[in-house]
């Protein structure tokens, strides 16, 4: 849950820091200069959970990711498709952002493994 709402966060401080690139388009988390180091933090997150709960695996990366992904699908759902047809291009960039606190945890929770046992 704690994964979760530190996302949620992370989107809104993405939302709100990213620049507005015309007046009538919505902002898109994409241009946040913050948009990394969130995900570096929830990669600490992730970890973290992964630490405590070695089980959860690499799911803890994808749960700490989540929220990034309802924002982006309820986006193009409302732009009928992305707007200008990028929406493709702004899903492998969120796989490839989705990756770092996944195998984070993944790497995490194999040590915590085999130190525990």
């Amino acid at each position: 849950m704690l994964l979760v709402i530190a996302g949620s966060v992370a989107v809104g401080v993405c939302l709100m820091t990213s620049p507005v690139v015309s007046s009538g388009a919505p902002r898109d988390f994409f241009d946040s200069p913050f948009l990394f180091p969130a995900f570096l933090l929830l990669s600490v997150l992730a970890g973290a959970a992964a630490w405590f709960a070695p089980q959860g695996g690499v799911w803890w990366g994808l749960l700490a990711a989540a929220p990034f992904y309802v924002v982006f699908f309820i986006g193009v759902v409302r732009e009928g498709g992305g707007g200008q047809g990028l929406w493709p291009v702004g899903l492998l960039f969120l796989i490839f952002y989705t990756a770092i606190p996944a195998i984070a945890a993944l790497a995490v929770s194999i040590a915590a493994t085999r130190i525990r046992s």
